[in-house]
């Protein structure tokens, strides 16, 4: 009944977009409060690229309290939920990744979030949010196939005041945040703020009768803006956020049940990190140009325990501290004329270190059901009894990745070629980037070697793995996009466009090989040669972007609506695969794959105090030509899986919402103010193979509020049916995990706003 519903909901709502089409949100931006900018976008609402813009108003609306929070109010914007908040991958249009760089590249004030570790934090303050679907390699480069995510905090020079909040909610939330605005004189601002969160979790380990998945969050953050010339604006900014969680409440799952039982492991699954970020940037106005220059630094420090065989059994455990420095700077100068002649050229910098401790333990159930079956067949085999007699097997690994490259990119815009409104945009980029991996990792087995009852001795099977793998690579961007506008709210575009992720190489399947080389070592045999930079390097992700956009406005603007169509074709499509001995994962290239689909938005003003609105989007995202050697009845074997669905990217995503604003004069009560958004996700399929999937699963969110002057009250909750849904798909040994979704939540927010 539900999917019969909400197929009819989104054939009404597509055959409005048909008749009237439009950019995917539209909300008013309140340039007085908000100082907003992009050193590359003139006018997102019109510019030839599909968007979602998300002001104040709508970031509170949604309950958009982190990234993860967008997922289902974007259209084919997609999140999982990792188990905690050290992955943190978008799917965008059928396009991710769970372990290389991101598809989605992540902006705060125009500074960049190089690693997907670091884009899970608490969201407050903030001023708009943009999603630009699609790749935007042109203007932004390396990870940014799916598209960007930009975000902008409020600025002292606009802003100022005091904002408090106090949240509680079922589950043990309490959280508090605080933050204070001013100006210093005529021409600086200052503005500094914090919070702090709890959760007592949501699962239990039935091994140690305890909640898993415990979180406590915090940080602070401190702006300082100055404009010591009328042509001159220069802003410094540092922010700090640390989590401290239980993480992974993976639980077994019953492929003949459908059903996921409790988490249930011995080893401690734990997360936590810090992160901190400086931002200098300067903005100088020039006649009818611009140049903006920023310099940024991020640093993050995290450290991971996870139980990998997710069971109460002993088998392997990994703990894995990275630390990362990255400096990033660019310059863009860009033109602001009001003629028929816009452009930006710019160049780009970086370099970035992460130093990576990774140990692996095999521990005694491991060795004993893992390993020791091993020796044991090769000792059969050559008429012996071989016994492993490490009660452990420790594979320590230490790892530093150095990433560093440049660019330089140019976009033209032409207006009124040919025909009034008729506009031609063409833009390149040349991106060069350099990865090196330093590796070093070792281990030993000491084995009993027995002919019958004669004990021949133990002799030691030993692999090391030292060395260094480089690598560069050089790609170019290109973009262009036709568009036409017959007045300010209504166009058509088309664009073509390139997008790139970068390649690298797997730390992760290090201690594989070292695996592999003892267990196929024999004592006494000369030690084998590994290709490790051939084993562990992955290829760059490419695509070529295909999409068409109409948007309109009706009923004297009260209606807006828009649909767009893309086409993507992928090469090297990044995939994440369990390796063959259930000891950890590998990032592979999976050959071609294709994405289209649709994306469909709809906003109209129903009356001064309602709203409502609809966001949908379809892709289907397949593999074109992909075969993968994998383990069938002990046996390797080609599989073929060209025709396969793409998995963890969701096949639609669906928002439907409506707003109601009432504001009373001589009343006891300000405003009243309501929401209540359905979000639907699905159908995820979570192998290559297809084989488990979930299915298309709706969640319904709900804000109720009052105010009084400065005060205010609010009663929100989430996930209102406590639908029940599978978030995050992992393998270990030859079993199959999730990690289910949030259920029921529901609480209270006291908000004061001076």
């Amino acid at each position: 009944m539900k999917k019969i519903l909400f197929s009819i909901t989104v054939l009404v709502c597509f055959s409005i977009s048909v008749l009237a089409l439009e950019n995917d949100t539209i909300k008013t931006i309140r340039l007085g409060q908000v100082d907003v900018y992009s050193p590359k976008e003139t006018n997102l609402q019109n510019a030839p690229v599909s968007s979602t813009l998300l002001d104040a108003e709508k970031i509170s609306q949604s309950q958009v309290f982190s990234i993860k929070d967008i997922s289902g109010v974007v259209p084919n914007f997609y999140i999982p939920d990792y188990g905690s908040a050290m992955s943190c991958s978008p799917y965008v249009r059928g396009v991710g990744s769970r372990n290389s760089g991101q598809s989605i590249a992540l902006y705060v004030d125009n500074v960049p979030y190089p690693e997907k570790s670091a884009f899970d934090f608490e969201l407050y303050d903030l001023a708009q949010i943009e999603v630009l679907r699609g790749p935007q390699g042109t203007l932004y480069g390396r990870n940014s196939m799916g598209g960007i995510v930009n975000m902008y905090t409020l600025s002292p020079l606009n802003y100022q005041g005091t904002r408090v909040s106090l949240t509680a909610g079922n589950y043990g939330m309490m959280q508090a945040k605080a933050s204070y605005y001013t100006k210093l004189g005529e021409k600086a601002g200052f503005s500094a703020g914090g919070y702090y969160g709890k959760q007592d979790g949501f699962y239990k380990n039935d091994f140690t009768s305890e909640n898993v998945d415990v979180e406590k969050t915090g940080g602070a953050r401190m702006k300082f803006a100055w404009t010591p010339l009328q042509t001159l604006k220069l802003e410094y900014a540092t922010n700090f956020d640390y989590v401290d969680q239980g993480a992974f409440p993976y639980g077994l799952y019953n492929a003949e049940s459908n059903t996921v039982a409790s988490p249930n492991f011995n080893d401690a699954s734990t997360y936590q990190r810090k992160t901190w970020n400086n931002s200098l940037s300067s903005k100088y106005f020039y006649k009818d140009m611009i140049l903006t220059v920023s310099l940024s630094h991020q640093y993050f420090d995290d450290q991971m325990n996870i139980d990998q065989d997710f069971s109460p059994l002993s088998i392997f455990t990994l703990q894995q501290n990275q630390k990362q420095n990255m400096l990033n700077g660019e310059a863009v100068f860009k033109s602001v004329s009001t003629g028929n002649y816009n452009w930006l050229v710019g160049v780009n910098g970086y370099g970035q270190r992460i130093d990576i401790t990774a140990p692996v333990s095999f521990r005694e159930d491991g060795i004993r059901t893992i390993l020791q079956p091993v020796f044991t067949k090769i000792g059969q085999a050559a008429g012996m009894t071989m016994t492993v007699k490490n009660p452990t097997l420790d594979i320590p690994g230490t790892y530093n990745t150095r990433r560093g490259g440049g660019a330089i990119f140019h976009q033209s815009t032409f207006e009124n070629i040919w025909v009034e409104g008729l506009s031609l945009t063409l833009g390149a980029r040349l991106d060069i980037e350099k990865v090196a991996l330093d590796y070093n990792s070792s281990s030993y087995l000491d084995i009993e070697v027995k002919r019958g009852p004669i004990v021949m001795g133990t002799q030691r099977a030993e692999a090391e793995l030292v060395g260094t793998a480089d690598t560069t690579f050089v790609e170019f961007l290109p973009k262009a996009a036709l568009k036409y506008e017959w007045d300010r709210m209504n166009f058509v575009y088309g664009s073509v466009s390139r997008g790139y992720k970068a390649g690298g190489f797997n730390i992760q399947m290090i201690s594989d090989l070292i695996s592999d080389k003892l267990q196929n070592t024999r004592p006494g045999a000369p030690a084998q040669e590994t290709d490790v930079k051939q084993a562990v390097m992955y290829q760059p992700e490419q695509s070529w972007n295909y999409e068409a956009k109409n948007k309109n406005t009706f009923l004297d603007r009260k209606l807006r609506t828009s649909l767009t169509l893309f086409y993507m074709d992928i090469k090297g499509l990044q995939l994440t695969e369990f390796v063959a001995s259930g000891a950890g994962r590998m990032l592979t290239n999976a050959g071609t794959a294709v994405s289209k689909g649709l994306e469909v938005s709809a906003d109209m003003k129903i009356s001064k105090e309602l709203n409502a609105g609809l966001n949908y989007g379809y892709a289907h995202a397949s593999f074109n030509n992909y075969t993968q050697v994998e383990t069938l009845n002990g046996q390797p074997a080609e599989v073929d899986y060209s025709g396969k669905i793409v998995p963890y990217a969701p096949q639609q995503t669906a928002n439907i919402y409506l707003n109601y604003v009432k504001t009373f004069e001589n009343s006891f009560i300000s405003q009243f103010y309501g929401n209540i958004s359905y979000n639907g996700i699905g159908k995820i399929y979570w192998q290559e193979s297809n084989e488990t999937a979930q299915d298309f699963y709706s969640l319904v969110d709900v804000k109720l509020g009052v105010k009084k002057d400065a005060f205010g009250l609010e009663l929100w909750g989430k996930n209102l049916l406590n639908t029940s849904y599978n978030a995050f798909y992992f393998e270990s040994f030859g079993n199959k995990f999730f990690q289910q979704g949030k259920p029921l939540q529901f609480g209270a927010r006291l908000t004061l706003e001076i």
